[in-house]
């Protein structure tokens, strides 16, 4: 070996070694990161969870924070908190929420501190299901006799949309128990729903069910019949004594007996001016009624029914006005 490539080699071979230990007494010199070990996930919800971990600082206070999300990009981040300075392992822990439910996050815990930044390892923990529930309302409520109703609502919570739902009803005297209406229908994509009955004829309890297990079933809604009533009135009397007959039919025809009130309104107050009760009812099934009311001058009258027992409701008809007597 010639004398200047023995030279070289040395040379390399020194400078080789100062580089090693150079990196070494660095290497040595240098604080040590913080240590982020992520832990689990607890109190899980339908739209929250409690994610925990473990953070060293390492002797540099520290700040930590957890990143979360439906895949491991996450894309939100807990607010963050401080570890004082130390050398232990310290737990730490941090409440999410508005989350999706029935749905799977990822998450770590972030520790960062004047020497470093440490991400803890990926994580997941899947949200709960929203339970099901049925909201239910009446319309119109009540019901005219012969008339129709629509009952409607919301199926709320996961898998609501397009699911079966079946309508059931208890007719007075509400001792026969709930029984299916119809055919079950799907609920919308966002779980709405509607039935409508034909010719309601008996105050009735409807409620509303899911077919698919798990099933649950709406609260009950007791939808009144009210009579159907009409009202009429002509003149009769004389100048002298001012008079209208009152008259009109109530149905159904087995609301025999049932009181009947004329009212007449006052500024904005309905007041009792006269009344009877029904009679037998006639060739069409209605029960009948007529009275005569004495007053003089114009004004608008009503009819007001009170049913004779619990199948039906009362109810009042259109104002109708009837004209007085001229002087």
């Amino acid at each position: 070996m010639s004398i200047r490539l023995l030279r070289f080699t040395q040379l390399t071979a020194g400078v080789i070694a100062t580089l090693a230990l150079t990196s070494a007494t660095a290497m040595a010199a240098a604080p040590p990161v913080p240590v982020a070990t992520t832990g689990g996930a607890n109190s899980i919800t339908a739209q929250s969870a409690v994610v925990a971990a473990t953070v060293n600082p390492e002797g540099a206070a520290t700040e930590v924070y957890f990143e979360y999300g439906p895949s491991s990009k996450y894309g939100s981040e807990s607010a963050p908190q401080s570890v004082p300075v130390g050398s232990s392992a310290v737990a730490v822990s941090a409440a999410i929420s508005s989350l999706a439910a029935d749905t799977t996050y990822d998450y770590r815990v972030v520790a960062v501190n004047a020497n470093g930044t440490t991400n803890g390892s990926n994580a997941t923990f899947k949200t709960t299901k929203i339970p099901l529930s049925l909201a239910i309302t009446a319309d119109p409520s009540p019901a005219i006799y012969g008339g129709n109703v629509v009952i409607e609502g919301t199926l709320a919570g996961t898998g609501n949309g397009n699911q079966p739902v079946a309508l059931e009803q208890n007719q007075f005297p509400y001792t026969a128990g709930f029984a299916q209406v119809g055919n079950a229908e799907l609920t919308t994509s966002t779980g709405a729903y509607a039935f409508t009955v034909g010719s309601v004829l008996l105050s009735t309890e409807y409620r509303v069910v899911s077919v698919n297990s798990p099933s649950v079933v709406s609260a009950v809604v007791v939808e009144g019949d009210a009579v159907a009533a009409t009202l009429s009135s002509h003149r009769v009397g004389s100048r002298h004594h001012p008079a209208s007959r009152f008259s009109g039919t109530v149905a159904p025809g087995l609301e025999t007996d049932a009181k009947v009130a004329i009212q007449r309104l006052y500024g904005t107050t309905w007041k009792l001016v006269g009344g009877t009760i029904t009679s037998n009812s006639d060739h069409n099934g209605v029960a009948t009624f007529s009275t005569v009311v004495h007053f003089k001058h114009p004004g608008f009258f009503r009819l007001y029914v009170a049913p004779v027992d619990g199948a039906h409701v009362s109810d009042t008809t259109a104002p109708i006005y009837v004209r007085g007597y001229k002087k």
